[in-house]
């Protein structure tokens, strides 16, 4: 269906009323008179759910929106996955998220597009993953949203090929590699994920490593923005007082999980992320990881949007992922970094190499940024939506069905 020039496919539709920017032989973005970067953004949101595991794909969303509005981006699609939360769950967020930010701008309307979750990935968290696998599965995968990316790569409405942002597992990237990608129509991929020093891997590549594999084998120009480079930055509790003017911001609704996150990460995550930031290394620790959560998924889009202003260090690597026994996937859940080729990379086969940033060049700036951005979407009502219950209502129900077990078993065995 084609309106002016409004692109309508499957169950997404984003006007894009602009031209696009185009890469040039180096590699680097190459705007057009609007400098607007065509972008697909695919995440799995989840920070509108109590037992979501992040929060940060919420707010790289709603700076994309913003970041729509301002004219930087032409946000062309929005595709959603399992991985912080099943399918399920982020399915839910996504739309309560939108609804809330009213969809972000008056000349867009975005309605995502349905992908992979659980039943398609290895799920982290060791109870987690035996809930999904045996007590209650995620629901069935769609290929919705890798059949738009293939729609979107082979279309001619477009004067530039699309750049894909992957806030989540890749599996929507990688499936959507299977059903025909044409590598013409795609500048970029960015993959937020990735870990540099051969520890385990992030949650994004650990969840689909197979998939991670497909798409860093893809003779695609790629970005991966490591866990290194993530760790480099924190929002703590002071952050929030400063910038949040709640009600009014849109984002004022995933506070009570970013207060959750400040409570939470800095025991559970980032104790991990400084082990691979040791002094020795290259990379410097955020001081802020132990009283604050990584702001993730907004590094990724600054690392689209703001490349040399926020970033230093850009270098090429080759890098793969060792193959498992029997594709057990993730067995060692690493990624082995072969070879360090500099910051140039003159090559045109594309296959196991990747660019990344390897130093935030300020950490306050960073955070300046972001909650400037994301303050720009307004709450389309002073009440924020409810958080979505996520597993609390299945665990809940377990719980007082035992308790009942139980309390009949005893007064039975008193009889």
């Amino acid at each position: 269906q084609k309106s002016g020039h409004a692109y309508c496919v499957l169950n997404f539709v984003v006007c894009s009323p602009q031209p696009q920017p185009q890469l040039d032989n180096d590699h680097e973005m190459k705007t057009t008179k609007s400098n607007r970067i065509p972008l697909w953004i695919d995440t799995d949101t989840s920070g509108l759910v109590w037992t979501g595991l992040d929060c940060d794909d919420d707010l790289a969303v709603l700076a994309a929106l913003a970041f729509h509005r301002r004219g930087l981006i032409d946000l062309q699609g929005l595709s959603v996955c399992g991985g912080n939360a099943p399918l399920s769950h982020t399915w839910q967020d996504i739309h309560q998220l939108i609804d809330h930010a009213g969809g972000g701008s008056k000349d867009s309307v975005i309605t995502p597009a349905k992908g992979y979750g659980w039943r398609s990935m290895q799920v982290a968290v060791g109870l987690l993953r035996v809930y999904n696998d045996y007590i209650m599965p995620d629901m069935e995968d769609s290929d919705d949203a890798p059949l738009a990316l293939v729609h979107r790569s082979r279309s001619k409405l477009f004067d530039a090929p699309i750049n894909i942002l992957m806030l989540g597992p890749v599996t929507n990237l990688a499936r959507a590699m299977q059903l025909g990608l044409d590598a013409s129509g795609v500048s970029h991929i960015y993959l937020m994920g990735g870990e540099m020093t051969g520890h385990q891997l992030d949650l994004n590549f650990r969840s689909d490593r197979a998939g991670a594999r497909t798409v860093i084998e893809s003779n695609i120009p790629k970005t991966i923005i490591s866990i290194q480079t993530c760790g480099q930055t924190a929002v703590t509790e002071s952050t929030l007082d400063q910038w949040m003017d709640c009600p009014s911001m849109a984002a004022c609704a995933l506070l009570p999980k970013m207060r959750q996150q400040i409570q939470f990460m800095p025991r559970f995550v980032n104790q991990a992320v400084k082990k691979r930031l040791l002094p020795q290394h290259r990379w410097r620790a955020s001081p802020n990881l132990d009283h604050g959560f990584i702001p993730w998924d907004i590094v990724a889009l600054l690392s689209v949007t703001h490349p040399e202003e926020l970033f230093d260090e850009w270098e090429y690597h080759r890098v793969s992922f060792p193959l498992c026994a029997e594709d057990r996937e993730p067995c060692d859940s690493t990624m082995t970094v072969e070879e360090n080729l500099g910051r140039n990379f003159n090559g045109t086969n594309w296959s196991g190499i990747v660019r990344t940033p390897h130093r935030v060049r300020n950490e306050t700036r960073l955070l300046e940024m972001m909650f400037s951005i994301i303050g720009e979407i307004p709450a389309t009502s002073p009440r924020p939506p409810p958080l979505l219950w996520g597993f609390c209502g299945t665990f809940l129900s377990c719980t007082l069905s035992t308790v009942i077990f139980l309390r009949f078993l005893y007064q039975w065995s008193r009889r």
